[in-house]
């Protein structure tokens, strides 16, 4: 009897879990995150590159801040590459998948390869637990010594993962801080040439709103703005 579409679809989805990985951190996934951190960073180095007066501005008039904000997006591009590299070039276990769906899986979401649809999918907790079976088979067939050298190349990889993602959460967040805080500066200057120019048409009365709101602004501009 030949094997309908239908069985097919449905054998394969019932082996997805031979071929377990842990969602958000597994090879493929990783590779990917690193490239685009690393296409991040430069695109904030090159934004403030040609700002360069804007972000010294943001930094309190500190040039030495500036360029050590900026050389830290550079280092981080290009750690985040050669991580990359490294893990592309030279020899990376083919156990880390296998490693880290045994040991993983219990805390983190576990997706199973299903050939019919050539895709990835979240297994159920049976399935998960069928996946870590399957992976637990894989890694029991090493020795003792490459198991420990396995599970040292794994959490090597995951640290410096871990690393660079950190660096760049930290990172990211201050280059948003600094840019929100430079964009609220600027609306006000706008506001306040705005204001100038309505309290300019009343000549400048004491008695008239648009001078009043004029006064209330500049009143309200930090200390700090009047130094620079």
């Amino acid at each position: 009897m030949p094997i309908t579409k239908q069985t097919k679809a449905e054998r394969a989805r019932n082996l997805r879990y031979k071929k377990g990985i842990v969602q958000g951190f597994n090879i493929s996934e990783i590779l990917d995150e690193l490239m685009k951190i690393s296409s991040e960073c430069d695109d904030i180095r090159y934004i403030t590159e040609g700002d360069e007066d804007t972000l010294i501005a943001a930094l309190d008039g500190d040039e030495e801040d500036a360029y050590e904000f900026r050389m830290m997006f550079s280092d981080l591009s290009q750690e985040s590459e050669n991580l990359y590299d490294r893990l592309n070039e030279e020899y990376v276990s083919e156990y880390f998948d296998e490693f880290f769906c045994r040991v993983a899986g219990g805390c983190m979401q576990l997706l199973g390869y299903d050939s019919y649809e050539e895709d990835y999918f979240a297994l159920t907790s049976f399935e998960s637990g069928l996946a870590q079976n399957e992976s637990e088979k894989r890694l029991m067939k090493l020795t003792k010594q490459e198991i420990l050298q396995t599970a040292e190349q794994c959490f090597g990889v995951a640290t410096a993962f871990l690393n660079v993602c950190y660096k760049f959460d930290y990172l990211k967040a201050t280059f948003d801080i600094l840019r929100d805080e430079n964009s609220s500066f600027l609306e006000t200057i706008k506001d306040i040439e705005n204001a100038y120019e309505k309290a300019n048409v009343d000549e400048f009365n004491p008695y008239s709103k648009s001078t009043n709101e004029f006064d209330k602004l500049i009143k309200g501009l930090p200390e700090r703005t009047w130094i620079e």
